[in-house]
């Protein structure tokens, strides 16, 4: 009965030392694997660094992210070279970002409507909810909404007044279809039942000087680009966008004081390919915090009215998901959701 019963035992010893090894590894290879990431994310970068911007140059996304990307290559000592493939409403930028290898050496730099516009107006071949993983909003811009001085109109209270006296008579410029000075004055039109007429631009520059002579009387967009022209007393600035007044104009109201609850505003923030590594996102988004707390970036951005973040990836998550009931009753408003 012996010899029946040893290779028994020998066999669920060998199978007890297994089954021990098993749990070993499962408790090891996790910790290794976080070191190991770590280790790689305190190496990266080795080399150059690519930040891909999906719309042209000279635009406030691609600005920001030469500001930004300057402050990086000195913080982390390699270069962080911007990379414009613009077309398609960003589309075509956005899908080589999200389809590029998650080592850390390509970055995307973008604006929200990428992930809350975009795709309620086009067929993606990419998800930019699933395929790019936040890393850190950069900037707060508030929309501003101006008029032509001829205008005799000098509140939102009289605009909104006067619109109403005038359907059909009140032009908007639009920097292109889907974009924020299209989106935000078709918001508001449909929040007070306005009656105004978009005006499409093939890009912002054309639509301000439109507003300038008169072609259009009313502009309702990014504030960055039309302050030049508000303070050379070109146009009228009746308010802001924001959710509070903003510091840099401290007299000029909100539209909420008019409208309540009327608050809309752009972001652009820094993107990586899913997949890559959480070290190296956590040492970016760290990284540009920092940069938000610099002095001259805090300027630059100040000059623009531009409210600098650096906040964590949690909040930019955070910040998509409260975009998108917003931007997609805008994007209905303005007629362009795909059908």
């Amino acid at each position: 009965m012996a010899s029946i019963y040893k290779p028994t035992h020998a066999c669920f010893r060998l199978a007890s030392f297994r089954l021990a090894i098993a749990a070993l590894l499962l408790l090891v290879l996790p910790a290794l694997d976080r070191a190991s990431r770590v280790a790689y994310a305190e190496e990266w970068p080795a080399r150059p660094v690519r930040v891909i911007v999906p719309y042209g140059a000279g635009g406030i996304s691609d600005v920001l992210a030469r500001i930004t990307a300057d402050r990086l290559s000195k913080l982390l000592g390699q270069s962080f070279v911007i990379e414009t493939r613009a077309g398609a409403g960003g589309a075509i930028g956005t899908e080589y970002a999200a389809r590029s290898p998650s080592d850390g050496y390509t970055l995307y730099f973008a604006g929200g409507a990428q992930f809350s516009v975009l795709p309620l107006m086009q067929k993606l071949s990419y998800d930019p909810l699933k395929d790019l993983a936040p890393i850190s909003m950069v900037g707060l811009n508030s929309m501003a909404l101006a008029v032509n001085p001829d205008l005799p109109v000098r509140t939102t209270r009289e605009f909104i007044d006067y619109v109403r006296a005038h359907p059909g008579k009140v032009n908007y410029g639009a920097g292109g279809l889907g974009t924020n000075s299209h989106l935000v004055p078709a918001a508001f039109a449909a929040r007070e039942r306005l009656d105004i007429v978009v005006v499409p631009y093939q890009a912002t520059p054309p639509s301000i000087l439109a507003l300038v002579t008169g072609t259009i009387q009313m502009f309702f967009g990014n504030a960055s680009d039309i302050l030049e022209t508000v303070r050379a007393g070109k146009v009228r600035l009746l308010a802001f966008s924001s959710e509070q007044r903003l510091p840099q104009f401290p007299n000029v109201p909100t539209v909420s004081e008019t409208v309540p609850g009327f608050v809309m505003t752009g972001w652009n923030g820094y993107f990586a390919p899913t997949g890559t590594p959480r070290p190296i996102i956590e040492r970016l988004s760290r990284a540009l915090a920092a940069v938000c707390r610099d002095p001259e970036v805090v300027r630059v951005m100040s000059e623009l009215s531009i409210e600098p973040i650096g906040g964590t990836p949690e909040h930019l998550a955070a910040a998509i998901q409260q975009d998108l009931p917003l931007y997609r009753a805008a994007v209905e408003a303005a007629g362009l959701r795909r059908q």
